[in-house]
Parts: structure tokens; C-alpha cells; sequence
């Protein structure tokens, strides 16, 4: 009988642990370690190859094929999550997918979300062609 409530209260904590990880792992942390944070950039990622002019710079959305990842100190800003991947199909931007913050981090990295949550992207200063027309 020990026995069987030991197993019990055993799931029970397997339980409520697993439901604790699983709650702090899916909220992104705040985005930390950039240069600098600009609020009310209007892009809107939609193919996955439009560029972003911003303060005199041109940012090119890198891919996760294109970069191995983000540095340990720009990771954050996504949640852990890296690269976003390209978008393959075109919709009209909803309420807040077109207008964002600009996550500016150093070697030529930025990162974009916009501010409905819904997109967000990795850029580099590095310019890149792609092998589409959207």
C-alpha cells in the first residue's frame, strides 16, 4: 500500500515539475545584450527577402540555411528559438505585423519583431541576393 502512494505522489511531482518547465519554457525572455533598440520600424517580412532600410543601413533577412545561428549574447531576443525561416506565401499584414522593434546587436546583426508578436526576423548588414522573386 506505501508503495502504491509512493508511486502516486511520485507521478504527481513528475507532473507539476514537468508543467513548470514547460510553462517557462515557451515565454521568450526580454531581449538582452543588443547596442541598440529602436520601437515603430515599419517592415513587414513577408517572402523572406525584403530588405529593411533603417538609420542610413540596409538589412538583408539572413535564413537559417544562410547562418549557422545567432551569437550566445544576440539568442535571447528570439527566445532561444534562432533564425526564423522564410515565409513562403504572401497575406496582407494584420493589425501590428508591419511595424516593429529593431533588436540592433554588434557584427552586423539585428533582430525585428513585429509588433503584433506574430513575425519576427534575423538581419544582417551583409548584403545577400536571393534565388526568388516574391
Amino acid at each position: 500500500m506505501r508503495a502504491k502512494w509512493l508511486l502516486v505522489a511520485l507521478g504527481a511531482i513528475v507532473l507539476v515539475v514537468g508543467a513548470a518547465l514547460a510553462t517557462n519554457l515557451l515565454v521568450a525572455p526580454a531581449p538582452s545584450g543588443y547596442m541598440s533598440r529602436d520601437r515603430g520600424v515599419g517592415y513587414y517580412p513577408a517572402c523572406g527577402n525584403e530588405v529593411l532600410e533603417h538609420e542610413g543601413l540596409t538589412w538583408y533577412p539572413i535564413g537559417r540555411d544562410a547562418w549557422e545561428g545567432p551569437s550566445a549574447q544576440a539568442a535571447p531576443a528570439s527566445g532561444g528559438r534562432g533564425i526564423s525561416t522564410a515565409v513562403t506565401m504572401v497575406a496582407p499584414p494584420g493589425p501590428g505585423d508591419d511595424v516593429g522593434t529593431l533588436y540592433v546587436y554588434s557584427m552586423g546583426r539585428a533582430y525585428w519583431v513585429s509588433e503584433s508578436g506574430n513575425l519576427e526576423t534575423w538581419l544582417t548588414i551583409v548584403p545577400r541576393s536571393y534565388g526568388y522573386v516574391c
